[in-house]
């Protein structure tokens, strides 16, 4: 086998080599595990929003009960004060102030009862999504799993094959090598190709037959590139 026939083993591996890492990169195991994610953030943000209007009604809930005694307290102050007054003026302004008061103390109960009904739907609500939840986090933890194996899968395939890679490269010099390298950063898949027919295998371009008998009449020390693109010419 000719140095170039080698080097066109060694760009074989490099290629599969990257189409692994490809792979690696655009898992569908990985979409999946994106979309499980964020399925179960959605609901999870739904949940906390039912948690914190509960929180906030039950919060405003036990200032009303506070406000509900003091009222009440208060009505009570104020009807003992008007059995004891005896001018009608003021018997008259400590009616009209329990009125208000017992107004207020209305509204107030007419507000609880408001977020009492908040808070049941919002607890109905949230209760309706705790089995989604478990569901969602059941299809994100097989998703990890998924992604997890896939990844071990590809990452021992990339393994092996740099192994091989290695192998493969030993037979060709340092120099040749990193002038193989230099070439494949243009021509990542093509730095060093076959003749199909008078066609270039790298660039796809026709060479000409002159060029062409003249690369296979060089010393076997000098190398045959494409006129074209430069990638080495492997007869």
């Amino acid at each position: 086998m000719t140095v170039l026939s080698d080097l066109l083993v060694v760009q074989t591996t490099d290629i599969a080599i990257s189409q692994a890492k490809h792979r690696l990169s655009h898992l569908q195991e990985s979409i999946d595990r994106d979309a499980a994610k964020n399925a179960l953030a959605e609901i999870d943000a739904q949940i906390a929003g039912f948690d914190a209007e509960i929180l906030a009604a039950n919060e405003e809930i036990s200032k009303i009960d506070r406000l509900s005694h003091e009222h009440d307290d208060k009505l009570i102050k104020l009807n003992k004060q008007l059995k004891t007054v005896i001018a009608p003026r003021e018997a008259e302004a400590l009616q009209r102030e329990i009125a208000m008061v017992t107004t207020e103390r209305s509204a107030l109960d007419d507000r609880e009862l408001e977020l009492m009904a908040v808070v049941e739907d919002a607890e109905r609500k949230r209760s309706a999504l705790v089995p989604v939840q478990a569901s969602a986090k059941s299809v994100l933890a097989s998703a990890i799993m998924a992604l997890s194996s896939a990844k071990q899968r590809i990452d021992a395939e990339i393994a092996l094959l740099v192994e091989q890679r290695s192998a493969q490269a030993l037979v060709v010099s340092q120099a040749v090598l990193a002038t193989y390298e230099a070439k494949r950063k243009h021509r990542p898949d093509g730095a060093v190709c076959r003749l199909t027919g008078p066609t270039c295998g790298s660039c796809h371009l026709d060479i000409s037959q002159g060029e062409i008998n003249s690369m296979r009449a060089m010393p076997i020390d000098e190398f045959p590139e494409c006129p074209h693109c430069g990638s080495f010419i492997v007869f």
